[in-house]
């Protein structure tokens, strides 16, 4: 009885061999399992560092383009007849309007050029909103202010500037620039040295490559140019028909976003009806 004891217990153990190959096999899943979760945390660090690079580079190019369909010019309300200043003019109860100035009667305040304003077409004083483009930076009057208190001394009208500064503070990607944006809601006043509601920031950093071109459709064919300003003689008081943008985005992880972005205002900013 003893000895067959013994004997199954000898059967229902393991051998030496059994539990070292068992312990390989362990060693190996395990190895396997580590190797597994580390390129899965490697594989979410990548999809989050360039998800983080698209969304930044997306919600810039909105804020962009929210500005930029909102461009306003007050010349669209300008009647394209000119007022006879000969006829009389109707009279309203005991006030009597004068005749309509010309335009050789504007006196020379209201003929100076700002930043932000032409000079005014009408004695009124109404002037044209001025846009001045460069391949990297660009000014105009924007619709896109959002008025919050009802006594503040803004308007829903905006100075808005956007232009490439260095930037210094990204050791990441040295030698790139940012976009920044700065807007006013102090948008009729002509000194832009004493504007204490500009408020400016950062839109969009690690920019490598930063583009602005100026297109202007004639007739069948397009002008496309480097530059625009709504005050000179080829393009007095008309804006660009679509306004590109080219750009090149560094993100963490030697990842890169290069998009190819084209604007267009929303209103007819050269007629009741779009030039295309």
């Amino acid at each position: 009885m003893n000895l067959a004891r013994v004997n199954r217990q000898h059967e229902y153990g393991f051998t030496l061999l059994e539990v070292l190959i068992a312990l390989a096999i362990l060693v190996f899943i395990c190895f396997a399992i580590f190797q597994a979760t580390t390129e899965t945390y490697k594989l979410r660090d990548n999809l989050t560092a360039e998800g983080d690079l698209n969304n930044s580079v997306i919600l810039a190019m909105g804020v962009v383009q929210r500005d930029l369909n909102l461009i306003y010019s007050p010349r669209i309300a300008i009647p394209d007849k000119k007022v006879d200043s000969t006829q009389p003019v109707p009279q309203t109860g005991s006030q009597s309007q004068t005749p309509t100035q010309t335009q050789d009667e504007i006196t020379d305040d209201l003929a100076q050029v700002f930043t932000f304003w032409a000079a005014a077409v009408q004695p009124s004083g109404l002037r044209p909103s001025r846009l001045i483009g460069t391949d990297n930076k660009l000014s105009f009057i924007a619709l896109s202010h959002v008025r919050i208190y009802k006594e503040a001394p803004e308007s829903e009208f905006a100075k808005i500037t956007y232009e490439l500064r260095r930037d210094e503070k990204n050791t990441e990607n040295p030698g790139t620039f940012v976009l920044v944006r700065t807007e006013s809601p102090n948008a009729f006043s002509n000194d832009d040295r004493r504007d204490t509601l500009a408020v400016t920031y950062d839109v969009l950093h690690s920019i490598k490559k930063f583009t602005l071109s100026y297109h202007q459709k004639d007739g069948e064919t397009w002008k496309i140019l480097n530059s625009w300003d709504t005050d000179h003689m080829d393009t007095k008081n008309l804006f660009p028909d679509i306004i590109e943008l080219k750009l090149e985005v560094l993100g963490p992880k030697k990842f890169s976003f290069e998009g190819d972005y084209k604007f267009r205002p929303e209103i007819p900013l050269n007629g009741l009806y779009p030039s295309f």
